[in-house]
């Protein structure tokens, strides 16, 4: 589970919100493979219940790479599902998180997702690379110090 400070979130949410303007999408999500949403793209004309679309999304996910397993393939990179009117594709990070586009397609194509994802997936992988280096340092620190050396009586006096 990865922490993020606000400065972090800001910065995903920028990044996300650029991806989300440039490729003419509704909405950018990144969500966990366990299905807690990370963050998402500022959208002020889509609303949905993000809780439930980044638990359905992660099941969705997980479903599929399960049957990419069955057909003898390592992994999935990708999936995309079209409504009548909208187009839901998901891609891996790193193989850990997932970023969904959802997009109507009178606006926007997958094409024209897939391009832009390729602009942003480099931003975005580092950004989380910064944040799980950070945090597996914050890690550290609680194990550098011996409690069993520390006299918690007499800390205060």
């Amino acid at each position: 589970m990865l922490s993020i400070r606000p400065e972090e979130d800001k910065k995903l949410r920028e990044v996300l919100t650029a991806l989300c303007s440039e490729s003419r999408a509704k909405v950018v999500f990144l969500i966990d493979k366990a299905g807690q949403l990370i963050s998402r793209s500022d959208a002020p004309a889509y609303t949905s219940n993000d809780i439930t679309f980044a638990s359905l999304t992660a099941g969705n996910v997980a479903a599929s790479e399960a049957l990419s397993k069955l057909l003898g393939d390592k992994t999935l990179n990708h999936a995309f599902t079209e409504t009548e009117d909208e187009g839901i594709y998901m891609s891996l990070l790193d193989r850990k998180l997932i970023l969904v586009i959802i997009f109507e397609k009178f606006a926007s194509n997958l094409g024209i997702i897939r391009v832009k994802l390729k602009k942003y997936r480099p931003i975005l992988e580092e950004i989380i690379r910064k944040i799980e280096r950070k945090s597996e340092q914050e890690q550290q620190i609680g194990k550098e110090i011996n409690f069993d050396e520390i006299d918690i009586d007499n800390l205060f006096e």
